[in-house]
């Protein structure tokens, strides 16, 4: 008749909607203490079988505990504030996913993490105090680091799982007493993590931390959140399964206290010794004999790269994602497809493989170039098929490698831009010195440097430019040729760029000539100057030099007084000769002895015109009626010029014009003959 006694008191009271009572006496709340431990507490303590009554009493159900509009109810009947019950209990939080997340002493956690399926108790806590602690209620918490033992969740005498509603927080349903049980010690990762449970939840936080201590785990375990802990705990002790990732994560599932401790384990191992162990778990997982371009990240890691960016934000769990990221640039052999949002740019600038889309904008060579060197073998990397289209990956050590060696080579070469700034000469007339063997030179072409740009070699730059500097000279005033003149001028009139300023530079640069000044109104070398006679013998003639060497048009006519039009006349009436060749962009030359001659021989018309105070037409005109022989050189559309032999003019006096009416000019021009 007691058993059956008993077994009615477990039965579910019928429920009276009308019974509003109170106890007899209140029961004090002890601070972290579970709310159906309470409840459990508090039925022991008035004689009832089991919370179930005091629920009846109330007027409500056991499944309307965590319910705020029935709070007032169950907290007259306790004898209690609403307040201090509501404290107690898991209520639903406010705000958008309500459902999802329940108030656990102060802190918001997620639903599936409280265990109301599968009560545990200690047995040797409750020896020293029958209270049923809110931390036994998380799902994941298996071992008390007081106590060093496993949790119990079924009862050692009828075998089966423990119930919140039981008549005392120390017995079970079947009567036996929870407080005699012997429970089994636990290991020494299993505590550590529960450790950091009991200390999160505030629980003996001094005998926690110094567990915590003690232990290998990153710091980072003591200062997270116990929603942030669980979350991390349970993700990383549910990832893996035998070495293999889980095609999904353990989330709302009852955990009982033995796959509590199994991920308590995994946790551990993972948590131990980190990094390390982290990535050696996750090395374990990649296949090694599978080849390089087979290897799909999304295949291996998709499920659990999705779950740490959804679950583990990297503003709570930076760490674990950094030891991710380290993993996957410096371990993972495979290629990194598509577009790796949540990858912070140090994965992507850091990863074994990159497109030929990447790699063109770290060597700044076309890809065109850069799948040209692959198929050379001058770069590592591989052919991938993605449908029609084949992609070309490289692996980005044979890059950095390869940019290094080209970066060598380079440092002995300077970009055209750089050597047309220390000579001073322009794109065209430093190739053209270049070619004619001065300086050494490649095209970007030849040896991968970019595109469609020259580059000297510095050493070859540098000698020419410190052959002019060792002279030393100091500064002058120049501005026209003459006894001395500019490399600048020297280059239009005299040498020219194909062979002449090569060869005047070649004898610069062995010795054979030297600047007797500088001026600052060229640039580089072309601001030097040179004595004109010394700098003509280099004007690449064919025909054999003169005793007196050449002068230009200017010169010859600054030589006689005149204009460069007159001397471009009498070379074509054919007074004065001129080389036979002539080479574009170069001043034409005649020879200095022939103008020195015809100086001395002939004089202009307009001199006689000054000394007679007449003008050089009605020189001109009483030269032609008195027939006096003249040389008379027409310029084409700028009229004519008339020399005259010396001799002849120093008989000749021309007489003045009496009137502007007709009078005989034969007897102007007296004595002409």
């Amino acid at each position: 008749m007691k058993k059956m006694a008993a077994a009615n008191d477990f039965r579910y009271p019928p429920l009276h909607k009308h019974r509003r009572g109170r106890l007899l006496f209140r029961v004090d709340p002890m601070p972290l203490e579970s709310p159906r431990g309470y409840l459990c507490r508090v039925a022991y303590a008035h004689g009832y079988g089991s919370p179930w009554w005091l629920t009846d009493i109330a007027g409500m159900t056991p499944g309307a505990l965590e319910r705020e509009n029935r709070a007032k109810q169950l907290a007259h009947v306790l004898r209690l504030e609403t307040s201090q019950w509501l404290q107690m209990c898991y209520r639903p939080v406010k705000g958008k996913g309500r459902f999802e997340r329940r108030s656990f002493l102060g802190h918001v956690v997620e639903a599936y993490q409280l265990n109301y399926g599968c009560p545990r108790v200690c047995p040797r806590c409750l020896r020293e105090q029958s209270i049923w602690w809110a931390v036994w209620d998380l799902a994941l918490v298996s071992a008390c680091p007081r106590h060093r033992c496993l949790l119990i969740d079924h009862c050692p005498t009828c075998g089966k799982g423990l119930r919140w509603h039981r008549p005392a927080v120390h017995e079970c349903r079947c009567g036996a007493d929870l407080r005699k049980v012997e429970p089994i010690s636990a290991d020494g990762s299993v505590l550590t993590i529960n450790a950091a449970l009991h200390h999160a939840t505030g629980l003996r936080p001094s005998l926690c931390d110094a567990q915590l201590k003690q232990a290998s785990f990153p710091p980072m375990l003591a200062d997270l959140k116990l929603d942030a802990l669980l979350r991390l705990i349970r993700f990383l002790g549910s990832i893996q399964e035998k070495g293999i990732l889980r095609r999904r994560q353990i989330g709302l599932v009852r955990t009982d206290v033995n796959t509590a401790v199994n991920i308590a384990t995994e946790a551990a191992s993972v948590l131990a010794d980190w990094p390390r162990s982290f990535r050696g778990m996750l090395r374990r997982i990649v296949p090694r004999q599978i080849e390089t371009s087979a290897l799909n990240f999304q295949e291996i890691f998709g499920n659990f790269y999705r779950h740490l960016y959804a679950v583990l934000p990297r503003e709570e769990f930076g760490l674990l994602h950094e030891a991710f990221e380290e993993f996957v640039a410096g371990d993972w052999k495979g290629l990194i497809r598509g577009q790796h949002r949540f990858f912070s740019a140090a994965v992507r600038s850091n990863s074994q493989w990159i497109p030929t889309q990447e790699a063109e904008t770290m060597s700044r060579l076309h890809s065109k170039r850069l799948v040209a060197l692959v198929r050379r073998g001058e770069l590592e990397g591989i052919f991938v098929q993605i449908g029609r289209r084949t992609e070309c990956w490289i692996r980005r050590t044979s890059l950095n490698r390869w940019a290094a060696d080209r970066e060598a080579e380079l440092a002995l070469y300077m970009p055209r831009p750089e050597a047309k700034q220390a000579l001073g000469l322009k794109h065209d007339t430093i190739l053209k010195v270049a070619r004619s063997g001065l300086i050494r030179y490649v095209e970007g072409s030849e040896k991968s440097f970019r595109t469609n740009c020259i580059y000297f070699r510095r050493e070859d730059v540098l000698k020419i430019k410190h052959a002019f500097e060792k002279s030393g000279v100091g500064l002058r005033c120049y501005s026209r040729p003459g006894e001395l003149i500019a490399l600048h001028h020297a280059l239009k009139n005299y040498l020219g760029c194909d062979a002449g300023l090569p060869s005047a530079i070649r004898a610069v640069v062995e010795g054979k000539l030297a600047p007797v000044g500088y001026t600052k109104c060229f640039r580089g070398i072309t601001g030097y100057l040179f004595r004109s006679e010394d700098l003509r013998r280099y004007r690449p003639v064919q025909t054999e030099l003169p005793p007196g060497g050449f002068l230009n048009y200017k010169e010859a006519a600054f030589s006689l007084g005149t204009r460069t039009e007159v001397i471009r006349g009498l070379v074509s009436h054919g007074v004065l000769s001129t080389p036979n060749e002539y080479q574009p962009g170069l001043a034409k030359l005649v020879p200095a002895g022939e103008v020195q001659r015809f100086a001395a021989q002939y004089m202009d018309a307009s001199v006689l015109a000054k000394s007679s105070g007449e003008t050089i037409h009605w020189v001109s005109r009483c030269l032609r009626q008195a027939g006096v022989p003249i040389l008379e050189i027409v310029l084409k559309g700028k009229g004519h010029k008339i020399f005259l032999r010396k001799e002849v003019a120093k008989k000749i006096r021309i007489l003045r014009r009496c009137c502007r009416s007709g009078r005989n000019v034969n007897n102007c021009a007296k004595h002409a003959r």
